[in-house]
């Protein structure tokens, strides 16, 4: 007797839901599916792989399918019970029971009715790979009390990362940076927690520090997790919440800015930068989802953005690293904040592609078509760019790789995007702008993968010179070294605006450690008539030793000796005895 079976007697009309999910658990029917399991990836919480559709999903609670959950590997949207997984995967793993005509649930429950019908041997076989695994235990909860938590020291990890003392200490981020000490049992290879440690004083504990930053939750003042870091570490504290919270800084009276990141350095990074090119001001408030996104952490940095005065005209920053994932995140956070407009539902994509399945109902057809019209609009450059792939089999998988894909099944539309920066760059956009909420939410970018690595480009290219002259814009105009020179250079950029009738600004800035300038000369100029000139005295001192050491080096020169015009030979003439020894001819 099959199991199907078994629950028809017991429910001859209809089988509860509650009864399907625990009867199904999500690992049997992943394998049942195609799944295979990554036993060298985890125990407690198995990992399996369908590599036909590039799907990875961790399971949680795997011996008790009524609390079982999944989460799709790199993707939190596509998390949830078994339920979800299979509306997830009907246009993909379990395309043959999307029915044209039939609701979505009966599509569902006939994939776990199905299951329920599969040969009591079959499912044994299934049930053995969860038999198999090891028990998940119970999660340890977050204690900040278990931590030593303390003052971060100016020589810590953060220098190495090129976060000057002074941004750390700015106020957005006081008392969010702390240090983080680790007590290493060397009788045991471990770390022991902080109040442990303080029991056994006798165990001579090795030392380590990391920085640490707090994660918070938005429902209380309390610290629920810590971020950890150091260069061989970075990882988040045992029993963080790492779903749910993220590391908020301080917020100002009034917040201009919200600045969402997928770091804690890289925030730090970011108001560096902004320091550096001469924006001082405390307006922003600075998020970090340590490296993931989730749904839940969506919803707490909404919360806290809804909590905080703000300016009448404040943004929202999308400052995810510039690489896929950072364009995967933005997409992934912009989806949830239109499901308000425009209400999409993820789901499994081919190999490499994130997919949504696009809503019907007349009242989404405008924005619906329009985001379709864009997104056939974008495949048009892509094929231009490409050009013709006729029998050219490289060129033809080239051009499947970058182009949106819209799919048909079953009275549903999916849209199916290529894991490409450009794709999910207009497709955020798209979203953006159709829903009308892009002139509230910003997508905002490094030039290199995050603002950590411009922090160091920034400061590895400006630390080849001393000085630097930048204009009204913070645009640097000249490099160099000499003081003499930009001092040179700086009269003739006041020439030349005077004569142009110009108005102008401009500052010689002297380089100091951590990418900072320090202003040596002040310059500016109003219609052509200069209205402020300030100099440094030590500038101006720095300007005359220079002119002084190349005054001696031009006196101490060997004098030139001048030619007579009577000595020069003639054109033509034969050189004759008496003459110049130089022009003497040469003995054979």
């Amino acid at each position: 007797m099959t199991k199907f079976d078994e629950l028809k007697e017991r429910f001859p009309n209809l089988i509860p839901v509650q009864e399907l999910r625990s009867n199904v658990s999500i690992v049997e029917l992943a394998v049942q599916y195609g799944y295979e399991l990554q036993r060298h990836k985890g125990q407690s919480r198995p990992v399996l792989e369908h590599s036909a559709y590039n799907d990875t999903i961790i399971i949680k609670n795997p011996k008790d399918p009524a609390q079982q959950v999944y989460q799709r590997a790199g993707d939190f949207a596509d998390s949830g019970t078994i339920i979800d997984f299979i509306r997830n995967r009907l246009s993909t793993v379990f395309v043959m029971f999307n029915r044209p005509g039939d609701n979505e649930f009966k599509n569902i429950t006939s994939v776990l009715y199905d299951y329920l019908r599969v040969d009591p041997n079959m499912v044994a076989k299934n049930r053995a790979v969860t038999a198999a695994l090891a028990d998940t235990g119970t999660k340890q909860q977050f204690a900040k009390e278990l931590f030593d938590l303390r003052p971060l020291a100016p020589d810590n990890y953060l220098t190495k990362r090129n976060i000057a003392p002074e941004t750390i200490a700015r106020p957005e981020f006081a008392n969010k940076v702390v240090a983080q000490v680790a007590y290493l049992n060397p009788a045991t290879g471990h770390t022991d927690d902080y109040l442990t440690a303080k029991e056994h004083p006798e165990r001579n504990y090795l030392k380590f520090t990391n920085v640490a930053f707090p994660y918070y939750n938005g429902l209380s003042p309390e610290v629920t997790g810590l971020e950890l870091r150091n260069e061989k570490l970075k990882l988040h504290a045992p029993g963080s919440d790492r779903y749910s919270s993220v590391f908020v800084s301080n917020a100002p009276t009034k917040a201009q800015h919200f600045v969402v990141m997928e770091s804690a350095i890289d925030a730090l990074s970011h108001q560096q930068l902004r320091a550096i090119r001469g924006d001082n001001a405390f307006d922003s408030v600075y998020f970090s989802i340590g490296g993931q996104l989730t749904n839940q952490q969506v919803n707490t940095v909404t919360r806290y953005i809804g909590s905080f005065p703000k300016a009448e005209n404040y943004s929202i920053n999308l400052s995810f690293d510039n690489d896929t994932k950072g364009h995967r995140y933005d997409l992934q956070f912009v989806q949830q904040l239109v499901a308000a407009k425009f209400p999409m539902s993820p789901t499994v994509g081919n190999s490499h592609r994130i997919s949504y399945v696009l809503p019907e109902d007349q009242a989404y057809r405008p924005i619906r078509d329009e985001l379709l019209s864009k997104a056939e609009y974008f495949n048009q450059n892509v094929r231009a760019q490409i050009g013709r792939t006729d029998g050219d089999a490289l060129g033809q998988k080239e051009l499947q790789s970058q182009q949106i894909f819209i799919g048909f099944n079953a009275g549903q539309t999916t849209i199916n995007i290529p894991e490409s920066c450009a794709a999910l760059l207009m497709v955020t956009r798209s979203l953006l702008e159709l829903t009308g909420l892009d002139e509230r939410i910003k997508i905002s970018k490094s030039v290199g993968k995050d603002y950590n690595e411009d922090l160091t480009r920034e400061i590895q290219q400006t630390g080849k010179y001393r000085y630097s002259i930048t204009d009204e814009t913070g645009q640097t105009l000249y490099d160099g070294n000499s003081a003499n020179t930009l001092s040179r250079q700086m009269n003739h950029l006041k020439h030349q605006a005077e004569s142009e009738g110009s108005t102008k600004s401009y500052t010689v800035n002297e380089r100091q450690p951590f990418g900072f300038t320090k202003p040596q000369v002040e310059l500016s100029i109003e219609a052509g008539k200069v209205i402020k000139a300030t100099q440094k005295p030590e500038f101006h001192q720095q300007v005359l030793n220079e002119r002084k050491e190349q005054k001696s080096v031009t006196t101490a020169l060997p004098e030139k000796i001048a030619l007579n015009p009577e000595d020069k030979p003639q054109v033509g003439k034969v050189p004759q005895p008496g003459d110049d020894n130089s022009l003497k001819p040469k003995r054979r």
